[in-house]
């Protein structure tokens, strides 16, 4: 019965608390909870909670490893992409938000002005909102999520996934289907701080 009545007020109070606080709610600002599932199902490491380390730095990704897709993927498990290096800066522990600059090899791929930060004590998780559009001018939005426990000198178990929010309808069939994503890892277990 204690564990029932402790159960149910904790409900209320967490139900009360994202209310009061949506923006302090972990993807709720433009991640769909269906979305936070299918990433979670697919392997990849949430780290909840309001206290997350201060991230600041730029990190090596390197061996980028195809750990699970959760469509029918033309890469499989092992395939090694080319390396990351992912740099935080801007990070605000009041309100969780920080800046994400993603660059695959030598080439900038994004920068994530809508990025937050969840987690407690060195475990963080990081959502990047992906406002993109391609060549014919079709908009769409993604999602870059980044789990991984701060160490001195980088990064543990780094965790990149990249998901597919809303392709705007596709209308050349060019994209995978809102829901659909890929997990990376370091496959060393570490990235170094650059």
């Amino acid at each position: 019965m204690k564990n029932t009545i402790f159960f149910l007020l904790t409900a209320l109070l967490l139900g009360a608390c994202c209310k009061e606080y949506p923006e302090l709610v972990p993807g709720q600002n433009f991640i769909p909870q269906e979305i936070l599932e299918a990433i979670e199902a697919n392997g990849h490491t949430i780290y909840n909670g309001y206290t997350p380390p201060a991230l600041e730095g730029k990190y090596f990704m390197s061996p980028c490893v195809l750990v699970s897709s959760n469509f029918d993927d033309q890469f499989l498990p092992g395939k090694i992409f080319v390396n990351n290096t992912i740099e935080f800066s801007e990070f605000n522990a009041k309100d969780l938000t920080l800046k994400v600059s993603i660059a695959e090899g030598n080439l900038l791929v994004g920068v994530g002005y809508g990025s937050f930060i969840s987690g407690e004590g060195n475990n963080f998780t990081v959502y990047v909102k992906v406002d993109a559009e391609d060549k014919q001018g079709h908009k769409l939005l993604q999602t870059e999520v980044y789990s991984g426990t701060l160490e001195p000198g980088g990064i543990r178990n780094l965790q990149r996934s990249l998901f597919m929010i809303d392709d705007k309808g596709d209308p050349n069939h060019d994209y995978i289907e809102n829901g659909q994503g890929r997990l990376i890892i370091d496959q060393d277990g570490f990235s170094e701080k650059l």
